[in-house]
């Protein structure tokens, strides 16, 4: 049998800025753009449109982060009282907006922290209805800017969250800004930006058409636009057990 040799590594993907896109949003507007800082501005209003939209968010690796570690207040005081909720900024990097939290982690055996698990999803309605015990914590909610667990952390557990960022912008030079999404993305964020430009110039009926090309023809479901293309990042692995992008389906025949 031949011998396969070692795994040859292609160039790293190239990080685009919007600087780069420019040019394409003025050729696909018709040049109708007299003063280039607008393209940058569509540009940047549709990266955020399309990177916090809940609907793609698989395709985007790169807005996918860890949050800081913080430890939740053991009880204190005769008789003991813990604390059950906390300032939601814990698990949020300085400086991030959170559009999603992915998942919330514990370590079970501070101060060790060998053994880490995922916290269930809850809410503070179901919180409220059990009287506060102290154990360790099995599930997560959010009141407003607040992050609780239940039961109530009878130990300084460590807690640490995945979150989707939003994504970053450069606000001291906005075309400078990185775009961190697929290279396969940036025929859509130009198409998008493109959009707004006719907006902004009141050319409705050509917004209608580039939306149409974008998101597809309500009239025509049979011809989705050319985002629904695009959404293939996850379907390729196909491995996720929650919010699964679509069914597996196993055999039940044996050699099947």
């Amino acid at each position: 049998m031949p011998v396969l040799g070692p795994v040859q590594q292609g160039p790293l993907p190239v990080t685009f800025t919007i600087q780069q896109l420019e040019n394409e949003v003025l050729l696909r507007c018709e040049n109708k753009v007299s003063d280039i800082s607008r393209t940058d501005i569509w540009l940047r209003d549709a990266l955020l449109e399309i990177t916090s939209n809940p609907d793609f968010r698989n395709e985007f690796d790169l807005l996918e982060e860890y949050g800081p570690t913080f430890n939740l207040t053991p009880p204190s005081g005769q008789p003991p009282t813990g604390t059950q909720e906390y300032p939601f900024s814990n698990i949020v990097p300085i400086g991030d907006y959170n559009v999603a939290t992915l998942d919330v982690l514990i370590w079970q055996d501070p101060p060790t922290n060998s053994i880490r698990r995922k916290l269930g999803q809850s809410h503070y309605q179901k919180a409220d209805n059990f009287q506060p015990t102290f154990s360790l914590p099995t599930e997560w909610y959010r009141f407003a800017d607040t992050i609780g667990f239940t039961p109530v952390p009878d130990k300084a557990y460590q807690i640490q969250a995945r979150i989707l960022r939003q994504h970053p912008i450069n606000d001291n030079q906005l075309n400078q800004t990185q775009i961190l999404i697929p290279r396969e993305w940036n025929e859509i964020l130009v198409w998008a930006a493109v959009e707004r430009g006719f907006m902004e110039y009141l050319e409705y009926e050509k917004a209608t058409k580039v939306h149409q090309l974008l998101y597809g023809d309500p009239k025509h479901p049979d011809r989705p636009g050319l985002i629904e293309g695009r959404k293939k990042r996850r379907e390729m692995e196909a491995h996720r057990t929650e919010q699964a992008l679509r069914p597996v389906y196993r055999r039940m025949m044996y050699g099947a």
